[in-house]
């Protein structure tokens, strides 16, 4: 058999066409998705590198904390310092209570001392935002009063304060280069695996027997007609079903000659009948046949109770062994 005719057959047959077709509309599918998935890690990259970690120090209707310790921690061991974002607001608890200046001071892990801001109790508190090294920063809210002497605050003194540190800020162009190594990794990865697979699937078809390979073939078109292709017809099926016990190993083998034959011919564009050679001519001088011994009822005959007893039964051996005996 040619199998380059093969080839070129089966590339100008429409249903090549289309599984050409089937398979550059899988790769612009398989590209559409790594993008997408490239898109998502700069997305979430993006909404993680900008998230806040917020550490309630003071709120309205509560006892105000004087001394608040802000733990910085030293993420990835960089040893890098942590933006930092202070929000307040400060207000008398009523309106009978005496108006008090307030101060809100910054202590570091080395224990410089500066004051953050300081103002009426009335006053607006302004945001700040702080670059702080990893470490134990403490922060104090004191009220201060006419003489100068810091108090612990007020009774009659209401406070809200939030420390908000963006750990990740840091580290935000290192984030997005990872992003884009990881796309291109699962892009890479994708198309190396799917080559590995379809090489197997090569080799394990370069060593399966023609017969076979022919019945995948077929199994495979049969396949793509259910699946939404032509049109199956019930004799398609007939390749794929068992074998009756009935028949013998020759006729087996004479029944995959005719058909490895006309595939080949419709390969190779003959398409004259096949004839069996190998077919042994009926012998005139044994006669017609006769119908003796298969009509009537059926006998128990207690000497056959295995395939291997009615074989030798068939074959003539258990008459030969009765007459010895």
């Amino acid at each position: 058999m040619n199998l380059v005719h093969e080839a070129m057959a089966r590339e100008s047959n429409p249903k090549g066409k289309k599984k050409k077709k089937d398979e550059k509309k899988n790769a612009r599918t398989r590209f559409i998705a790594t993008l997408v998935t490239w898109l998502l890690l700069n997305l979430i990259w993006l909404q993680a590198s900008q998230a806040i970690a917020v550490n309630e120090v003071n709120k309205h209707g509560l006892e105000i904390n004087g001394n608040y310790v802000l733990d910085v921690p030293n993420m990835m061991k960089m040893d890098r310092e942590i933006p930092v974002d202070l929000s307040c607001d400060f207000k008398p608890k009523n309106s009978t209570v005496p108006v008090v200046w307030v101060r809100i001071q910054h202590e570091t892990p080395d224990g410089e001392n500066s004051i953050v801001w300081e103002g009426n109790s009335t006053d607006d508190c302004p945001d700040f935002a702080f670059s702080l090294t990893p470490g134990k920063h403490s922060f104090y809210t004191t009220v201060v009063q006419e003489e100068g002497a810091d108090l612990y605050p007020s009774r009659n003194l209401s406070a809200e304060m939030e420390l908000g540190m963006h750990l990740w800020e840091p580290f935000r162009i290192e984030g997005f280069v990872a992003a884009n190594l990881l796309g291109l990794f699962l892009g890479i990865a994708d198309r190396a695996i799917r080559g590995i697979l379809q090489r197997r699937r090569e080799a394990l078809i370069r060593n399966m027997p023609l017969h076979k390979r022919r019945q995948k073939e077929e199994w495979e078109q049969l396949s793509h007609s259910m699946a939404g292709g032509q049109a199956a017809e019930v004799e398609d099926l007939v390749g794929f079903q068992d074998q009756d016990v009935d028949d013998s190993m020759e006729m087996q083998r004479r029944r995959m000659r005719e058909q490895f034959a006309a595939q080949t011919g419709e390969a190779d564009g003959d398409t004259d009948a096949f004839v069996d050679e190998e077919e042994v001519d009926q012998d005139d001088e044994l006669g017609p046949g006769t119908t003796e011994g298969l009509t009537g009822a059926v006998k128990e005959d207690r000497n056959i109770r295995t395939v291997g007893d009615l074989w030798r039964r068939l074959s003539g051996n258990e008459t030969d062994k009765k007459r010895k005996r």
